[in-house]
């Protein structure tokens, strides 16, 4: 098996093929994206616009071809901030999400490569406490990286959308 491709940060050139890869991984769980012209796709271009580039909070990484070039792999870390305690002293977690692998790339490192890249960037800004929800695809990919499940069970409410 070829290495994993070195994982690069998005660019805005990149939005398009990662909304491609978010409907890639809502199929994956089950989801119906819709077409290519739904709401959420618009409203996902401007969540991305503000998100992708150099922020000292958030990280996106891909694997793949240059800006506007298909994507194999993505993902996004971002720094969350919670309550201090004895243990995390300054209450700041990192939260990995959006880790996807396109279909025909999958089995090759490149989610790995990924999820590696964001917890190093969490770990060089002094964050050792690292969430994220694992689909039963993603799961193995995370035990291999150091994850195990989490240490208080989760809870979700939903409400009727708007």
């Amino acid at each position: 098996m070829p290495a994993p491709a070195h994982p690069r940060l998005a660019a805005p050139g990149d939005i398009p093929e990662l909304i491609r890869l978010r409907a890639v991984a809502l199929a994956s769980l089950g989801v119906d994206p819709g077409p290519a012209d739904a709401a959420w796709r618009h409203t996902a271009y401007d969540w991305f616009a503000e998100r992708v580039g150099e922020r000292p909070d958030m990280r996106c990484l891909v694997v793949g071809g240059a800006p506007g070039e298909p994507l194999l792999a993505t993902g996004m870390a971002w720094v969350t901030y919670h309550l201090p305690s004895p243990r995390w002293t300054d209450g700041r977690r990192g939260y990995l999400d959006g880790i996807v692998t396109d279909g025909p790339a999958r089995g090759r490192g490149h989610g790995r490569a990924v999820v590696d890249g964001l917890v190093g960037w969490l770990e060089s800004i002094g964050i050792g406490y690292v969430q994220l929800h694992a689909s039963a695809d993603g799961e193995p990919v995370y035990r291999a990286a150091g994850f195990a499940p989490g240490r208080y069970p989760g809870m979700d409410r939903f409400t009727a959308a708007p």
